[in-house]
């Protein structure tokens, strides 16, 4: 559950800070399968660390599980999302969370900024977020710093 969690904090960074190119060639869902292929492999890796067959079985185990995860995910989230993420973390206060449901992919998500504090003179906000798949919610947390074009980037995720 906890690579679940990761996969999903990665894919949201990603998705918040990638911008699809002119023509659509990179969907979201291509960000997404990226994403959560190379953060499972990452834990299946890690997972069976103990035996080198083990662990390369774990490895190609964790990509696909990751890759399916986050391409699942990254599909979900809109322009949308983006928009109602940013504006809960310029706008909400401290512990207050900012819930919505897509209108296009009738996914709900909620976002709640825990702290704000400021790191040589720009703002950052540590948050959680919990995506709905299936009606299951999924929480992972993060950081976010306001970048000085006015749009927050992840900083750390967990």
């Amino acid at each position: 559950m906890r690579v679940m969690h990761k996969a999903a904090v990665l894919a949201l960074a990603v998705l918040l800070l990638a911008a699809c190119s002119e023509d659509g060639t990179i969907t979201k869902k291509d960000v997404g399968m990226v994403v959560g292929g190379a953060a499972g492999g990452a834990a299946g890796s890690a997972i069976w660390a103990g035996n080198p067959s083990s662990q390369v079985l774990g490895t190609i185990l964790g990509v696909v599980v990751g890759a399916a995860v986050g391409g699942y995910i990254g599909q979900k989230w809109d322009e949308y999302d983006r928009k109602q993420v940013a504006y809960a973390m310029e706008t909400r206060p401290d512990n207050s969370p900012a819930q919505w449901k897509n209108p296009n992919t009738g996914q709900a998500y909620q976002v709640t900024p825990q702290r704000t504090y400021y790191q040589d003179s720009t703002p950052c906000r540590e948050f959680t977020q919990t995506i709905y798949i299936d009606g299951k919610p999924e929480v992972s947390k993060g950081t976010a710093c306001r970048q000085g074009d006015g749009a927050w980037h992840i900083v750390s995720s967990q």
